[in-house]
């Protein structure tokens, strides 16, 4: 008996070492991992097919000893070919007094009806700028009022015009935008040729709505 309370004495003493080792050790703390920030994914601007945009305009109209402010709306349509070039088209009416003294105010009336190449000097962006140059027509439609019994009477004069400038659109949503502003000098003779000095400068805002994609 003795000798079997030995042996079991002895495993015992061979067997714990051996236990101890195949225990796992407990689990150390980790050090907490830093959060991943999202990735951002940049927004991308395609070059539209085309765009139309219609908007209020102020244009002066200035000649030796005359300075007329005139009123109206423009409306323009504009096709592009690349994503920095492109060829638009713009029709234009404004109406304002040019005032005499002694005499009725005349109601000025100015349509111009031009085309020509638009430039995007960045391409097409949250914000685009932009340049163009317009050749075409200009009418002047001068409605004079009855005076002194004279009856009234409306003259039209048609002759050639051109404007230079540019403008910058808010493209806000995917196919809206915002024309923040676009400022044009132009010039058109409706005094005729030979009175130097005649000129235009116009001031529009509008909205813009873009199709297709190239």
């Amino acid at each position: 008996m003795k000798k079997l309370l030995g042996l079991f004495g002895f495993l015992a003493l061979f067997v714990m070492p051996v236990a101890a080792q195949d225990t796992p050790a407990p689990p150390q703390d980790q050090a907490p991992t830093a959060p991943t920030e999202p990735v951002r994914v940049k927004h991308t601007y395609p070059t539209p097919k085309a765009e139309v945009s219609v908007g209020f305009t102020y244009r002066t109209f200035y000649a030796p000893g005359v300075t007329i402010g005139m009123k109206g709306g423009y409306a323009s349509y504009d096709y592009n070919f690349f994503r920095w070039l492109g060829v638009e088209g713009e029709v234009l009416g404004v109406n304002g007094t040019l005032k005499t003294p002694n005499v009725p105010p005349d109601s000025i009336n100015i349509f111009t009806a031009m085309a020509g190449p638009r430039i995007y000097p960045f391409g097409h962006h949250k914000l685009t700028p932009f340049g163009h140059f317009l050749y075409g027509a200009g009418i002047d439609a001068t409605a004079i009022p009855p005076f002194s019994g004279y009856g009234g009477n409306t003259s039209e004069i048609v002759v050639h015009a051109w404007q230079a400038g540019g403008g910058l659109d808010y493209n806000r949503w995917s196919h809206w935008g915002i024309r923040l502003f676009e400022f044009d000098y132009g010039s058109a003779k409706f005094l005729g040729k030979g009175i130097s000095g005649q000129g235009s400068k116009r001031i529009s805002f509008g909205v813009v709505y873009r199709f297709g994609e190239k």
